[in-house]
């Protein structure tokens, strides 16, 4: 029969729900078609290499059938792309073929409702690949080591048996209580004990709460849709944390953090398709994907479906140099639990910001043959809905001042550069220390490489899981002033009587005194001198003194606290008071005393330690008030009272995640082994005589101020809040191409002058003599004087003198 009107194939007025409706109408026959093996919701996928619309076809030229298999990276959505039903083949087979064998294996292109409406199907080849089952975290992920944070793994050992590792999605709390928000599958029951790798040591952080999500009824949280006999997987557990002090809300390579998405049924769009997401899992790390599907069907089991909000999948820019490439979605066991973003670039591409938009969960996996196999997509629940089922909000704004601790990689560079140095210099004696200081290089550092795949920490763990007190690990001496001397790195917990972990400070740690040796702020104007160290070097011999040093900092202490609340701290006295260049002084000194007494042990521990605050003093932002960010140039937290920093993050952006890249990606090591040469033959780099501990401090005051010639603070805060918007990769790379050349410089000139107060305190002690090339030192050694807080003793600049250290 005739009709006036046929029925309407005006894709484009369906909605998502119109979408639902039909594949709940559909889905069991489409399932039964040979290669399907799900569906999911999206905007039709057209291949790339179909011709665009024009006037002469408003719908497109007339294609070729038979035209081969769609994949998600020779497709793509575009701004005519009408809603559609995808249909995920585990093998491409064309129509002709499908007839032949069996016409009901074909999969239709559209559907019909019994009133007349018309959804396209969308047909999509997704192969299936190997099931992963590494659970290896690489350390290259840099993880903070002195606080935990978003994204490092979670342990649950009492998982019958079975090790499981997950990942820290976030922090949230209910008004009473914080938790780290994971999956249940990782989190396990309630009441199982869960801990964090935090860098390479294990500590436990809290337990597992009753509130907790598996599975939900689909129309109880999509009430408007159209569902019977449904489930929505959520899989959201809670860690309820012991110490949430611990806890920072950053991440690392994810900023700023913007508001959750608020999905919810009359909110959730096809808009979402096509969108980046970017994650921080504990395996793989910085997770990449797109959104690929909404409402992913993956099991039918006892008369029920199974569904997830998202199916995200790699990215589908595919490199010009690889046309036919497919890349898997780099997602692997143990990245369960970690939140998701949409990385939003904004119409002017000026401001990347991240949507907090999801849980990661898992992947859609097969047993065939005895082979499992897995699709190449992860499965993720909707935040939003996760966190308004449990009455939870997320945090956002907790110890996000808090200074991570990052990498070790600049230490050890500048340490290992030490044979090299001091093999420029000619004099017999000096000659004599290279060769007792290349038989004990193992003592003093570690090979670049090694260190982005290492941490090395006083405490390890037992077998029974419990920290071994009794016997430290040996510490390479270039990061025992973090490593073993910090006590925000170097602690273990212990079970109290109240049942819960309480933190102890590990073997050898020295709590904060050791930590204002670390940096000195001498960039502020004093007293008519445009900075403090122009003042000090104006007349070393009065300047270079504690007692104008702490008047020096009581002068800029108003500055300090005016900073400290705006930024929402309570002011902390002294906290300003950098002693840098006198802990050279006092090393400098300890090692001369040493090589005159043959006490190699201790020549060489003070000159291991030496190797962290050098290296301290040729990074420009150790040596200035900026090395957070510029305190004045402040932007208000989102969701918290106070301000932070516009550049926040610059300081391990800068030294941490620049420096790794010059080493893995531009010959870092090779570059500053060249410039060190190059500055031997530089009349304007040429190094004095160093006759007493206060010509070593003068050194180090001289390093800084050159290292800010070369480098001024105020460029690389600069540099940082213009190139933050970038996702890190690239911001890192843009980093490097301003500052990589003028860094090895810095590099550089910082290895040199260790190599000359190594190469002076052992000709002026006499080393050549008293301790000789062929002296040995051993670890136990070593590590007996590092834990001695008596020995290389740390104080606060004003007990310097009183304790008769310089």
């Amino acid at each position: 029969m005739e009709t006036l009107f046929k029925a309407s194939s005006n894709f484009a007025s369906l909605s998502l729900r119109d979408l639902i409706e039909a594949r709940e109408v559909f889905h069991y026959h489409l399932l039964s078609k040979r290669n399907v093996v799900a569906t999911a919701l999206g905007p039709y996928r057209i291949r790339k290499d179909d011709p665009w619309p024009d006037k002469e076809h408003p719908k497109g030229p007339p294609t070729a059938p038979h035209r081969g298999k769609r994949t998600l990276f020779n497709s793509e959505v575009r701004p005519y792309s009408w809603p559609s039903i995808y249909v995920f083949v585990s093998q491409w087979e064309d129509e002709q073929t499908l007839s032949q064998r069996d016409p009901a294996d074909v999969v239709p292109k559209r559907i019909y409702l019994p009133d007349g409406r018309v959804v396209p199907i969308c047909v999509i080849e997704a192969r299936r690949q190997a099931y992963s089952t590494d659970l290896k975290v690489d350390p290259r992920q840099m993880q903070p080591r002195n606080v935990l944070a978003p994204g490092i793994p979670l342990i649950n050992d009492d998982a019958q048996g079975i090790q499981r590792i997950g990942t820290a999605g976030c922090i949230v709390k209910d008004g009473e209580r914080y938790y780290v928000l994971t999956n249940r599958h990782v989190a396990g029951p309630e009441g199982t004990r869960i801990s964090a790798l935090n860098g390479h040591r294990s500590v436990e952080v809290g337990t597992t709460s009753d509130k907790g999500i598996t599975r939900v009824a689909f129309k109880d949280v999509y009430p408007h849709f159209t569902s019977t006999f449904q489930y929505l997987l959520m899989d959201v557990g809670l860690v309820e944390v012991y110490d949430i002090q611990r806890w920072t809300t950053q991440f690392s390579e994810i900023a700023p953090v913007d508001n959750v998405l608020d999905l919810y049924d009359n909110s959730f769009s096809l808009h979402l398709i096509g969108m980046n997401v970017v994650g921080l899992g504990a395996v793989t790390g910085l997770i990449r994907g797109e959104i690929h599907g909404l409402f992913y069907r993956y099991k039918s089991i006892g008369g029920y479906e199974y569904l997830a909000d998202f199916l995200i999948g790699p990215e589908t820019t595919v490199p010009a140099e690889a046309p036919d490439a497919e890349p898997a979605l780099s997602v692997l066991h143990g990245d369960s639990g970690a939140l998701l973003f949409i990385e939003y670039l904004g119409d002017e591409r000026a401001a990347c910001r991240y949507y907090p938009f999801a849980i990661l969960w898992g992947k859609h996996e097969f047993v065939e043959d005895g082979a499992q196999t897995a699709q190449p997509f992860a499965l993720a629940t909707a935040l939003s809905t996760a966190l308004e089922r449990l009455n939870l909000d997320l945090v956002r704004d907790l110890n996000a001042d808090d200074e991570l601790i990052w990498g070790w990689v600049g230490h050890y560079v500048i340490g290992n550069t030490l044979p090299a140095t001091i093999k420029l210099l000619t004099a017999p004696a000096v000659q004599s220390l290279g060769k007792f200081l290349t038989k004990h290089m193992a003592l003093l550092s570690m090979n670049p490489n090694d260190a982005l795949d290492n941490d090395p920490r006083a405490i390890a763990k037992g077998p029974d899981g419990q920290p071994k007190l009794g016997d430290p690990q040996f510490v390479p001496l270039a990061d025992v002033p973090d490593n073993v001397w910090k006590s925000n790195v170097n602690f273990f917990q212990l079970q109290g009587d109240d049942g819960k972990p309480h933190r102890h400070p590990g073997p050898g740690s020295r709590g904060q005194f050791d930590n204002p040796n670390h940096f000195a702020d001498v960039d502020l104007p004093y007293k008519g001198f445009e900075t403090f160290v122009e003042f000090v070097l104006s007349n070393v011999k009065a300047n270079l003194e504690p007692a104008v040093w702490i008047d020096y900092y009581k002068a800029v202490t108003p500055r300090f606290d005016a900073w400290a609340v705006a930024l929402g701290k309570e002011p902390r006295p002294k906290s300003h008071w950098g002693a840098l260049p006198f802990r050279v002084w006092q090393l400098y000194k300890a090692m001369r005393d040493a090589a005159q007494a043959g006490d190699a042990a201790l020549f060489l521990c003070a000159g291991g330690v030496l190797i962290h605050y050098v290296g301290d003093a040729c990074q420009p932002l150790h040596t200035s008030y900026l090395s957070q960010g510029d305190p004045d140039d402040l932007i208000d937290r989102p969701r918290s009272e106070g301000q932070k920093m516009r550049a926040d993050g610059v300081h391990s952006g800068y030294e941490d995640d620049m420096i790794s890249y010059g080493f893995q990606e531009e010959e870092l090591f090779d570059s500053i082994e060249q410039e060190i040469k190059r500055q031997a033959k530089d009349p304007s780099e040429k190094l004095v005589a160093l006759k007493t501990g206060k010509d070593a401090a003068e050194l180090i005051v001289r390093l800084a101020q050159k290292t800010h010639a070369t480098i001024q603070p105020r460029d690389i805060v600069d540099a940082w809040v213009e190139l933050k918007p970038l996702k890190k990769s690239d911001r890192t790379a843009a980093m490097w191409e301003r500052f990589g050349t003028l860094t090895v410089q810095c590099m550089a000139r910082g290895s040199r002058c260790l190599a000359h107060l190594w190469a002076e305190a052992w000709v002026r002690g006499q080393g050549d003599k008293n301790i000789g090339s062929a002296a040995k030192v051993t670890k136990q050694a070593i590590r007996n004087l590092y834990q001695d807080p008596q020995v290389l003793k740390s104080v606060s600049l004003d007990k310097y003198k009183t304790s008769k250290l310089l």
